[in-house]
Parts: structure tokens; C-alpha cells; sequence
């Protein structure tokens, strides 16, 4: 049985999570990205969107309440979150960890139950929610790969500042810096790419930083889905381990 850090009278909404090592990920990738975001409760489970100060990223969680271990939400609600102050306070979480999670419109508290038991509660702050109209895009290149394979390739191009997104056919996907050197090439024959198709030929250059800010994601999934096309945004969307997922969209580099 978790814990309950409001009373039942106070607490709008509570839920239990599985992995809190899982969820400190996400907290850390949402911290890599803005300051501050909002927690939106709903019936059908919990979404955050946030974009980026500079507006040229923008991430969607979305878990929905089959994915927790318990998930209880009296009515609909915002929850402001400032992600310095949270991810600075929180410990260095194991997989057997569990995430408790209770709040209403004043405060919110986190329980991490292990070995030991840790509380931790913030006061709620006001944040905007995000007004991020539908998008719709034909990306003309869709790839399933195995997420350590793609994080690895990340990883050997390090310090490229830019890195250039090539797919000449439904076979390779080809990961090079803009300005040369290092290059990592996904394929079917080898096992990274699963599933991959090329309405085009398409080749577009994307910052390295901003993919790094999400690329701890990789390691609480299994594959990523790969979208992009001549002189459009990629599309990240990673399928999270035990339910929800997380998608990222990412301007061109100019």
C-alpha cells in the first residue's frame, strides 16, 4: 500500500508508479527541455506538453492511467511544476523503487518507497498550459530502430554540434555531422532499424544539443519511431515501457 502524504479530503489527485527510476527519466528530460511545466490530471490519465523557451522543441507526455499502478483523480486537474527545484531535490532513484504521487491546488508531494521511504513536498506554481495547435505533417521517412542502437549512435557523434538525418531507401539510415567526421549508419541487415519507410529521399540537419536533451528516453524503451523529410521537424516518439508514451518534435537547424 503506498502512502498518503494529504488526507483523503485534501488530495485531488493521487497515483502510484510503478518504476520511480522510470519516472525520475522523464522528469530529468522534461527539466533538460524547461524550467517549469504543467500537470495536466484528467479521468484518462496524465499529459504535459512543454516547448522550449526558444520555441524550436516541444515534448508531449502522455501516460495513461492503465499505467499506473494506481490512479485516483476527483476531478480534473493543473498542477505547476518547477523542475529545478524538483529534480535538484530528488535522490538517485533504483528500479525497485515505487513513485507515490498525491496533490491538490496548493501542493503537491512525491514519496519514493525502497529501502527507505523519502518525502518530499513542493507547493504548487502558476504555469501557463501550452497552446500547441494540432499538427499534421507528411513526414516523407518513417524508421522503427532499437532505441540503444540509436542512442549509441547519438553518443559516437558527440561534439558535432549538428547532426545530419540522410535516408536514400527503406534500408539505411545514415547519422553524420554537418561538418564532417563522425558518421553512424542504422540498417535492417544488422538488427537496428525494425521497420523503415521512404516515401522520398530526404536529408535535413537537426542540433545535437536538442537531441540530447531526450536521449535518456532511450532507456525506458525499447524502440523509437523516426520521422522526418526535406525541410521538416523530427519527429521522435518513444513508446514507454509499461504504458504511455513521449514525442518529441524538433525544428530544422537554419
Amino acid at each position: 500500500m503506498g502512502v498518503w502524504l494529504l488526507s483523503t479530503s485534501e488530495a485531488i489527485v493521487r497515483f502510484e508508479y510503478p518504476s520511480a527510476k522510470s519516472f525520475g527519466t522523464i522528469l530529468d528530460v522534461l527539466g533538460n527541455i524547461v524550467d517549469e511545466v504543467l500537470f495536466n490530471f484528467t479521468p484518462e490519465g496524465l499529459l504535459i506538453k512543454a516547448l522550449d523557451p526558444a520555441k524550436v522543441a516541444l515534448i508531449i507526455i502522455n501516460i495513461p492511467s492503465t499505467a499506473f499502478l494506481d490512479y485516483k483523480v476527483e476531478r480534473e486537474l493543473g498542477v505547476g511544476v518547477n523542475l529545478s527545484s524538483l529534480v535538484k531535490s530528488l535522490p538517485t532513484m533504483k528500479k525497485t523503487d515505487k513513485l507515490v504521487f498525491t496533490a491538490n491546488e496548493e501542493f503537491y508531494e512525491l514519496v519514493i518507497e525502497g529501502i527507505t521511504t523519502k518525502r518530499y513536498k513542493f507547493r504548487s506554481i502558476e504555469v501557463s498550459a501550452e497552446e500547441v495547435p494540432e499538427i499534421s505533417l507528411d513526414f516523407k521517412v518513417k524508421a522503427i530502430v532499437l532505441a540503444t542502437a540509436f542512442k549509441s549512435a547519438i553518443k559516437d557523434l558527440k561534439g558535432v554540434e549538428s547532426i545530419v538525418f540522410e535516408a536514400k531507401d527503406d534500408q539505411y539510415l545514415y547519422l553524420r555531422g554537418a561538418e564532417g567526421g563522425a558518421e553512424a549508419r542504422l540498417s535492417r541487415m544488422a538488427g537496428s532499424i525494425i521497420e523503415m519507410e521512404v516515401q522520398e529521399p530526404s536529408r535535413n540537419t537537426y542540433d545535437e544539443d536538442y537531441i540530447t536533451k531526450v536521449l535518456d528516453l532511450a532507456g525506458i524503451t525499447e524502440n523509437i519511431e523516426i520521422k522526418f523529410g526535406n525541410e521538416m521537424p523530427l519527429n521522435l516518439y518513444f513508446t514507454l515501457v509499461g504504458g504511455g508514451s513521449a514525442e518529441y518534435l524538433l525544428a530544422p537547424k537554419a
